[in-house]
């Protein structure tokens, strides 16, 4: 029997730690009547080679740590049990017997050591204001057979589709949990990876080379740093979770995986303790509870790097979309949302909603394959069919649908807040009016690459719209426009007007206004004019008269192209459900 060499380790090196010629094994155990045991087995294999015991002199509090000479890493991975219990490391870093999706095997540990060079890595640092946000799930994004790639469902496929996300214009890649999450819910798939998970680890089965999980990451992280986009990690800490491990995890992910940003469930530690960690003060931020604290929105150092992602800009420009009363004010408020010290992010969609296809073609969820009954997911969507329910081939139908995608692009892109698009929205894609598709490892959560052949002009629009909001300033500001001319270029930076100019109606049952952007605020000249008519009649607007020598041309509006270029003077017909936009020249 092999014999190993054993000491009292370091306490503060939770997990396993390589050092010059030995291993550090530290575990926190809380509330145990006896010490636990290390066992060690054969690599790859559950053959038990040893058990190593702690003894008194190990324990440090509720941390027991031991130092192992001359443990090869390649020979050999690691358990701990307990009082024949088996005991779950939280800060492995490589997880074994997890290599297939949906494998639920009890697993061993490998002892991690960095062999990764980043010298050829390219530095990014994008600010919110210039960002856009990709949002994908790792296996959803390349699973599907129309992917076109051999890597389906892994850290390669995504990196296989960065001349897709380039050629978009992303410039921010946000992955759902990509750690290793508990894949069995019962009988049900974990398709999303909320829930326990090995926080430290990257997911085996979103790697295709198995033997190589942690530097397959890596070559995802390095390729989209060289491509000049940044990726985000999404986090979902289980209640319970001790903050410090929380930070750890954090911290850890920043400093050998080179992530640009997190995105994280707040309630799961203090704000102020993410808030105050000068390791992380200019990695983004993300999350949805930041009103927890007094200094609300204040930042480390005055760094912009925390940000506000809500439902709030989703959900108002849904009843914008359909036409609900009372909404217009509501709408052109966050529009120019953009506080000072604080990224907001705005979306159309989200994971636990209708994709932006669905939300124009279902009045109702239809979550009934996920085998509740239909109770699960929300009832409140904010979404109208256009006059029927599901997929249709009645052109008139599938051209509105079509028209009022676009206009929910426009409000996302010419909105003051960083805009987040979900994977697949850009093309069309459709959860069947599934609301709720938690457990759906199956087409129904896959991004269908067949539908860029299908809405080509989804695509188009939303390409143009990412490089439209690129070459305009003044639709993605540093901070929220002040309505005010306090630089005396002429007007304000930003004004709100009506069918009239500058007198906006916000009564009740308003759906039009407008807004004009002063481009000399970006010492630029003319004037950006964007009219909304989410009336299902045309609407005449009155436009703002020009400067001297300058006229108004037509940009694009959401109804479809022009036969002509129109002659704009005063006037310009709105079409319905439409946005329109002119430019001074």
């Amino acid at each position: 029997m092999t014999k190993f060499k054993t000491k009292v380790g370091n306490p503060l090196l939770l997990g396993a730690t390589k050092l010059l010629s030995a291993v550090n094994f530290a575990i926190v155990l809380e509330k145990k009547d006896k010490n636990p045991v290390l066992r060690i087995y054969k690599k790859g294999t559950y053959d038990i080679v040893c058990d190593l015991s702690f003894d008194d002199k190990m324990r440090f509090g509720d941390v027991y740590a031991m130092e192992v000479d001359d443990f090869d890493i390649a020979a050999y991975d690691y358990g701990y049990v307990c009082d024949g219990e088996m005991l779950p490391d939280d800060y492995a870093k490589v997880i074994n017997h997890r290599d297939n999706w949906g494998d639920d095997e009890l697993v061993t540990y490998s002892v991690f050591e960095d062999n990764y060079s980043w010298d050829k890595e390219k530095c990014v640092n994008i600010p919110f204001d210039e960002a856009v946000i990709y949002r994908m799930h790792v296996r959803g994004f390349t699973a599907h057979k129309s992917s076109g790639t051999k890597y389906k469902g892994t850290f390669k496929g995504v990196i296989s589709k960065i001349p897709y996300l380039k050629e978009l214009g992303i410039n921010v890649v946000e992955l759902m949990p990509s750690y290793d999450f508990i894949e069995r819910n019962g009988e049900k798939i974990n398709y999303w990876g909320y829930g326990e998970a090995s926080y430290f680890a990257p997911k085996p089965s979103f790697a295709s080379d198995k033997d190589n999980v942690c530097n397959e990451f890596k070559d995802m992280v390095s390729a989209l740093h060289n491509a000049g986009i940044e990726l985000v990690m999404e986090f979902h800490f289980v209640e319970g979770m001790k903050p410090y491990m929380i930070m750890d995890c954090i911290r850890y992910w920043v400093m050998e995986y080179h992530i640009d940003g997190i995105h994280m469930n707040l309630n799961a530690v203090p704000v102020n303790v993410i808030k105050s960690d000068p390791l992380l003060s200019r990695i983004k931020i993300l999350g949805d509870r930041w009103e927890l604290v007094n200094d609300y929105y204040t930042p480390l150092k005055g760094d912009k790097h925390l940000g506000i992602c809500n439902d709030t800009f989703m959900c108002t420009a849904r009843k914008f979309l359909k036409g609900d009363e009372g909404v217009a004010y509501e709408m052109s408020s966050k529009i120019k949302e953009n506080p000072k010290d604080a990224g907001i992010v705005n979306y159309l969609a989200t994971h636990n909603s209708f994709t932006l296809m669905d939300c124009v073609s279902y009045d109702r969820k239809h979550n009934e394959a996920n085998g509740e009954s239909n109770q699960d997911g929300s009832d409140l969507n904010y979404s109208w069919n256009c006059g029927v329910e599901g997929a249709t081939r009645k052109k008139r139908v599938v051209e509105l649908r079509k028209r009022q995608i676009k206009n929910a692009l426009t409000m996302l892109f010419i909105s003051q807040g960083t805009p987040l698009i979900m994977a697949g929205d850009e093309m069309g894609r459709s959860c069947e009016g599934n609301n709720n598709p938690y457990c759906q490892d199956n087409d129904i959560n896959y991004v269908n690459w067949n539908d860029l052949k299908k809405n080509p002009d989804i695509y188009e629009f939303t390409k143009f719209m990412i490089k439209y909001r690129k070459e305009h300033k003044m639709l993605h500001m540093e901070k929220e426009p002040r309505m005010m001319d306090y630089l005396s270029k002429g007007c304000p930076d930003l004004s709100i007007h009506g069918i009239e100019p500058w007198r906006p109606d916000f009564n009740y049952v308003s759906r039009c206004f407008g807004l004009m952007f002063n481009e000399a605020y970006d010492d630029k000249k003319g004037k950006l004019y964007i009219m909304f008519n989410m009336y299902w009649e045309p609407q005449e607007f009155n436009v703002p008269a020009n400067e001297p020598k300058m006229k108004w041309k037509l940009e694009f509006t959401t109804a479809g192209r022009e036969d002509s270029e129109p002659k704009i003077d005063r006037v310009f017909s709105v079409q319905p459900r439409s946005i329109a936009v002119i430019r001074e020249v």
